[in-house]
């Protein structure tokens, strides 16, 4: 089952895709935008990212910050984050597989995938929001950021 509305993030430690180390309370402090998707280089993540990416402005005008996480491999994201320019941390969930994702309680066992979701933090890394599909190839629908972050 999912973190819900109000519980706290759990502690975790993952590389991103520039080879540094993130840990949970490296977030404290900032509200956050912990971002899981189950894809790189998929049609509907490819589509996520680069909305995220077009409204990264958005984001850090509501002082939040945005993190991806995925299960596959840090050269992975590195490469995807590469080409499509992006210049948030994408952190690896790859080893053990898909732990974080479980912590978090979005990891689908039977896929082996983080399911979307996106759970939104305050500076206490509590959670104040979650936007997210509930089917593996159907993208969160944007117009819930746009509600959340004013974007026009």
């Amino acid at each position: 089952m999912s973190l819900k509305i109000g519980d706290k993030i759990p502690d975790f430690l993952l590389v991103n895709h520039d080879k540094e180390t993130l840990k949970s309370e490296d977030f404290l402090g900032s509200k956050t935008m912990f971002v899981f998707m189950p894809f790189p280089f998929s049609s509907v993540c490819d589509k996520e990212i680069c909305e995220l990416r077009d409204n990264i402005d958005s984001f850090k005008s509501a002082e939040t910050d945005t993190v991806m996480i995925t299960v596959s491999a840090r050269p992975t994201n590195e490469a995807w984050a590469n080409h499509h320019g992006v210049d948030f941390p994408i952190l690896a969930d790859f080893w053990p597989h898909g732990e974080v994702s479980k912590q978090f309680g979005c990891f689908d066992d039977v896929a082996g995938i983080s399911l979307r979701y996106t759970y939104i933090t305050d500076e206490n890394n509590v959670i104040t929001e979650i936007i997210n599909s509930d089917q593996i190839g159907v993208e969160r629908d944007f117009e819930d950021y746009r509600e959340k972050f004013s974007i026009s």
